[in-house]
């Protein structure tokens, strides 16, 4: 007390000089029109700021709610898209009625990356899903344009996936035009680039085709968007083409990505 007293009378000529100014400025607005309309309008305007910062803090902290919101529905869209051109299909040479597993083969489990390596020769990468999610080993993974990986060490909550940049993943991929398919491997070069391989010397080729996902295996649903030819070539008197194929998905920013759950699948060599 001694101590608030003190200072109370060691400033008091400064506090009196504010309190009166704050009485005058008081008095200025509350009776002068001009004055109480700046105030009234610069109050706004500050208020109106606060309000907006208020508010952009707001949504900021809550942007990974949204994110993670949008990413399970986006999990459930992917599902009914797979889905549904497996039902066309079954449908289209039913003569009996189909398990409702067969017509409803896929889910895709929404995930975030969080540890990601792009510059060795066998690359993997960490997501925030486990086994209490329904992953398992095998299981593919794709991302919001085009292909990841896949899954080969599930823990609870987490698990590691080898990328599509690893020396060991071999891809079951096909030219969209005229559905001719080979192997999409990795050969440590670029990180951009693949090269789709077996694709045999008849086939029709041209700079900017499509390469999708093939469907040949239990690890991507057909037609999953991949790339596109960038240049491709024969090696001396091979019978087989080899094609450079540009990434659709930057692997080096894989953020939100999407396993695929294909109840059909047994343990198989991809």
């Amino acid at each position: 007390m001694n101590n608030l007293l003190l200072f109370i009378f060691r400033y008091s000529a400064f506090l009196l000089f504010v309190l009166l100014e704050m009485v005058a400025l008081f008095f200025i607005v509350r009776y002068n029109e001009d004055q109480h309309a700046i105030f009234l309008n610069s109050s706004s305007v500050f208020s109106g700021k606060m309000y907006k910062m208020a508010d952009n803090a707001y949504k900021y902290g809550h942007l990974k709610v949204v994110a993670d919101s949008l990413a399970h529905e986006n999990a459930k869209l992917k599902t009914d898209l797979f889905n549904m051109e497996r039902t066309f299909q079954h449908y289209s040479v039913a003569e009996k009625p189909i398990d409702s597993c067969i017509l409803e083969p896929y889910k895709i489990i929404s995930a975030s990356v969080i540890n990601n390596s792009i510059n060795q020769r066998n690359n993997h990468f960490t997501i925030d899903r486990g086994s209490r999610d329904g992953i398992r080993n095998g299981m593919g993974v794709i991302s919001p344009h085009g292909i990841a990986g896949i899954v080969d060490e599930v823990g609870d909550q987490y698990s590691t996936a080898i990328s599509v940049l690893h020396s060991a993943a071999r891809i079951s991929a096909s030219i969209k035009r005229n559905n001719f398919f080979g192997s999409l491997v990795w050969k440590e070069i670029n990180p951009a680039y693949m090269i789709l391989e077996a694709i045999p010397r008849q086939a029709d080729i041209l700079v900017g085709d499509t390469i999708i996902t093939s469907g040949y295996s239990f690890i991507y649903p057909r037609g999953i968007f991949i790339g596109t030819v960038n240049r491709f070539w024969t090696e001396g008197g091979s019978n087989y083409y080899s094609i450079e194929v540009k990434l659709q998905e930057d692997i080096s920013r894989l953020d939100r990505v999407y396993v695929v759950d294909y109840k059909e699948a047994q343990p198989v060599d991809q």
